[in-house]
């Protein structure tokens, strides 16, 4: 018996080891947190097209390796931009990065499939994501809407891993996904919210999409149809986004 628990004791010290030199070699995310836990995002998951996208193995998700306001090979040029929810929105019915229009704010899960486990500030792939900002509450944006409070959306705090509800006036940051299963993916309230307040409202929303489809425009597609809190308020504004959003 005593023998054995020695083999025992033996065979668990070497995993140890081999458990503390695999999570420290191989652990790009900042500071190793554990070196029990092995990379969740490791750099070989990744493909890297080498025009600033990546595709993720796991979920068949391209992203975008740079934060909004971030470019060059590094990440090094400009800076990350904040802004709030609606603006993100609009930010990425309007990029055209690597020469593809349908990038999109990933949702929850999304966001969360590329949170690394084994180390912190910042809890990424700094490899596959270089130049992610690590400052106090650097959170990023999903386009979830949290359903108890519609006025707040889903966030990642990047320098830790961890996700929270964030009001959507709030500015922080973005990083952009395409592919998947986008539609069905984002939320009702975030696609269909047309005048970005950020409540979905059969009067406001559904009335200016009703009046678009009509034939309306100008003063006629938005009179008496803007939210209270609206982000997008004139006709040139809720016109783009509807035209973006319809197939």
């Amino acid at each position: 018996m005593y023998r054995n628990m020695l083999a025992l004791a033996a065979i668990v010290a070497m995993q140890a080891i081999t458990l503390q030199a695999h999570a420290v070699t191989l652990c790009t995310a900042g500071n190793p947190n554990t070196t029990s836990v092995a990379e969740s995002t490791p750099t070989s998951a990744f493909v890297d097209h080498n025009d600033g996208t990546v595709t993720h193995s796991l979920t068949g998700l391209m992203w975008k390796r740079c934060a909004q306001g971030l470019s060059g090979a590094d990440c090094a040029t400009g800076t990350a931009t904040k802004m709030t929810w609606s603006a993100a929105l609009a930010v990425a019915v309007a990029d055209a990065a690597a020469g593809y229009r349908d990038w999109r704010l990933p949702n929850k899960k999304e966001l969360e499939s590329i949170v690394e486990s084994c180390g912190f500030n910042p809890a990424i792939n700094q490899t596959v994501f270089p130049a992610t900002p690590t400052s106090y509450s650097s959170y990023f944006w999903s386009g979830s809407t949290y359903p108890l409070f519609p006025s707040d959306a889903w966030g990642v705090d990047q320098p830790n891993g961890g996700t929270f509800t964030l009001s959507k006036t709030s500015v922080f940051y973005v990083r952009l996904v395409r592919g998947g299963q986008s539609l069905g993916y984002l939320d009702a309230t975030a696609l269909f919210d047309v005048d970005g307040n950020g409540t979905l409202d059969a009067l406001t929303d559904g009335l200016l999409i009703l009046r678009y489809l009509r034939g309306l425009r100008g003063a006629a597609l938005i009179q008496g149809a803007v939210g209270a809190g609206a982000q997008r308020t004139s006709a040139t504004e809720i016109e783009a986004y509807i035209k973006s959003i319809l197939p």
